[in-house]
């Protein structure tokens, strides 16, 4: 997706509170070290440490992604008003810097992983709102479904090939192949034929996208999403109603969700067609 527009500089806002995922305490309670800010917006500043760890601190009513540290303020408080894209950064010690704006970690919180399958959906009417909004182009589709299908058998040589097609496709600092395949592996992360494909993705993701969609991509072969996609992975899994929770991740990005509900529901989808002596899931699931 297309990155939100950059917030004007105001003077410094000071010291924050913040309650920092788990999945960044080894950078965040060590030492401390050298940072960049990746880029600043209204509701988030991305912040690369030294060691190519990626943290997101976002404003309280923001996505909160899985590697973020969350503020008590919203964004109509405007957080991140005195900090500038050039700013010296450091994080370490319980604390990150960024210019003259710092941010404590009060507490910390565990990122979600999806739950077990419970029941079988019919998940068509569901893609079919996805491949609506989604960023992705046709080739990207169909790359998408070959993943799926390869990922869901197992074959991870092929799997593999089709996600190369996707890492890095699309503009913004998380393009919608990249967003797909999160989905991808977030649905299929407690599969055990899914780990070395997911492993390999992860290696080698940030030498073809962004730090921040790289950073996301190796959180989600780990299991670990935001909460508005497993939410619907869990619908889509038998868990609740599709609907409402695949309304509110929608609304994600302008196509961030859509492409990471595309890229969920077209592997659960390729899972089941799989467990049914399935040959191949129709393209036409991903129009």
């Amino acid at each position: 997706m297309a990155p939100p527009t950059a917030v004007r500089r105001t003077p410094n806002r000071g010291l924050f509170p913040g309650a920092a995922s788990r999945a960044v305490h080894t950078v965040l309670a060590g030492p401390t070290r050298p940072a960049r800010v990746l880029g600043v917006f209204p509701a988030a500043v991305y912040l690369e440490a030294d060691d190519g760890t990626v943290v997101a601190v976002c404003a309280a009513d923001a996505v909160r992604l899985p590697n973020a540290v969350v503020l008590t303020e919203p964004r109509r408080a405007a957080p991140f008003a005195g900090i500038g894209p050039a700013d010296p950064a450091r994080v370490g010690g319980g604390t990150l810097w960024i210019g003259d704006t710092a941010v404590r970690v009060a507490r910390w919180w565990t990122p979600r992983v999806p739950r077990p399958p419970g029941s079988v959906v019919d998940l068509r009417d569901a893609l079919a709102v996805c491949a609506a909004r989604t960023g992705l182009p046709g080739p990207g589709r169909t790359a998408l479904a070959d993943l799926a299908r390869h990922a869901a058998r197992g074959d991870t040589a092929a799997a593999e090939d089709a996600a190369r097609d996707l890492v890095g496709l699309g503009p913004g600092l998380t393009p919608s192949g990249d967003d797909a395949v999160c989905g991808v592996l977030l649905a299929l992360a407690d599969r055990p034929a899914t780990a070395p494909l997911a492993t390999r993705v992860a290696g080698w993701a940030s030498g073809r996208t962004t730090a921040l969609s790289a950073a996301l991509i190796g959180h989600a072969a780990r299991g670990q999403g935001c909460d508005e996609v497993v939410d619907a992975i869990d619908a889509a899994r038998g868990h609740g109603a599709v609907e409402p929770a695949l309304t509110r991740l929608l609304e994600v990005g302008h196509t961030s969700g859509a492409d990471l509900a595309l890229g969920a529901l077209t592997a659960l989808t390729a899972v089941t067609a799989s467990e049914m002596r399935g040959t191949r899931i129709p393209l036409t699931a991903v129009p």
